[in-house]
């Protein structure tokens, strides 16, 4: 290192210029006479002995009382450590404002803004640890790789995870890529979108695709505002696409009542006799609960009109399903049920019975 960058470094170490050139200039030296420290330093010589007085207050050197005040360098080690410790500060100090730049700027409590996709995706994976239903992520290959881990751990949890990946027409899987070890389903989404994380209806992480002028990331701690999220994803990014993967375990479970209604719908216009499982919210006590019986009802804003197919669009609006327990007739709304009896998490079809359905008249 070379003395002026050596200069810079003391002065860092809270040393003034005319301290850090006296002091290397004493080291040069050895022991030496006061006035001739400041005869071959920059010190101007009047000032050479408060210099040297406070470089001895702070542990640097030694003065030595002869016929001429000379002085010494003290055993650097004591006054390296501190030097070294400051060091360490000023480094740790460098990774929290690293760290610190990376965490979203707060509009508020429920919305959170950051310069940097990067960010969006690494709360993202910390987000993803704390899922408990269901996640809905949308992004490349690359994408879903990083927040693998963290998915591989939710399914273990029971969470489901369904995922769309952008693709080109000729791209193929990275060979690290496996859609069975952490997705419950993956679709292939040919235009390239926004990285999208929805997690348990109340928190999401976005960030728009390559082609926008700058970089942000959003993240949501909501449980409106994610709802617009996850209408985009099902209606852009998710039902439009063709199935890459579909875990066998959960090809009979649903996280959305629309899809359920638009399925099973026609059957159950045919008289079949449907058994479900649905895990979801008493409104009543505000607590989880699980519900089996037979489907005695599927209802939604234009079923009076005969349809033999149904689309998402048509289930866009008030849609419910009536269940008939051992002990009860409960209804089922879906994101957001305010009359209902239970808000629906999961329903999951268990039973299939055709022409046997106990309820014809609906």
């Amino acid at each position: 290192m070379d003395r002026d960058t050596l200069t810079q470094a003391l002065e860092y170490a809270d040393l003034t210029s005319y301290q850090a050139d006296a002091y290397l200039t004493l080291l040069e030296m050895g022991v030496s006479p006061a006035i001739e420290v400041g005869r071959k330093s920059s010190v101007p010589v009047s000032q050479v002995y408060d210099v040297l007085r406070d470089l001895e207050m702070k542990g640097y050197v030694e003065t030595i009382e002869r016929e001429k005040l000379h002085v010494r360098p003290c055993e650097p080690e004591e006054s390296m450590t501190d030097l070294e410790s400051r060091g360490d500060l000023l480094h740790d100090a460098a990774e929290e404002v690293r760290e610190r730049y990376r965490q979203p700027g707060r509009v508020d409590t429920r919305v959170g803004v950051t310069k940097r996709v990067e960010t969006a995706v690494e709360n993202a994976q910390n987000f993803i640890g704390e899922a408990e239903t269901v996640i809905e992520v949308a992004g490349t290959f690359e994408q879903l790789q990083r927040l693998a881990p963290e998915l591989r751990d939710a399914r273990e949890r029971g969470v489901m995870v369904r995922a769309a990946v952008y693709v080109d027409d000729d791209q193929t899987p990275p060979p690290e890529f496996d859609p069975t070890d952490g997705l419950s389903e993956l679709r292939a989404c040919t235009i390239p979108g926004p990285f999208l994380v929805i997690i348990d209806r109340h928190r999401t992480c976005f960030a728009p695709n390559t082609r926008s002028d700058e970089d942000y990331g959003v993240l949501i701690n909501d449980r409106i505002l994610p709802f617009v999220f996850h209408w985009y994803y099902l209606t852009c990014l998710w039902d439009l696409y063709p199935q890459l993967y579909v875990d066998d375990a959960d090809r009979l479970t649903y996280v959305t009542l629309e899809e359920f209604i638009r399925d099973y719908y026609p059957l159950f216009e045919d008289n079949y006799e449907l058994e479900v499982v649905v895990n979801g919210i008493d409104l009543e006590t505000e607590s989880a609960t699980t519900l089996e019986g037979t489907v005695r009802d599927l209802s939604f804003l234009g079923d009076q009109q005969p349809r033999e197919i149904l689309s998402l669009s048509d289930l866009g609006s008030y849609k419910t399903v009536q269940l008939e327990t051992e002990s009860r007739s409960v209804i089922v709304g879906g994101w957001g049920a305010v009359f209902e009896d239970v808000e629906m998490r999961t329903i999951s079809l268990v039973g299939i019975t055709p022409g046997k359905r106990l309820f014809p008249d609906g």
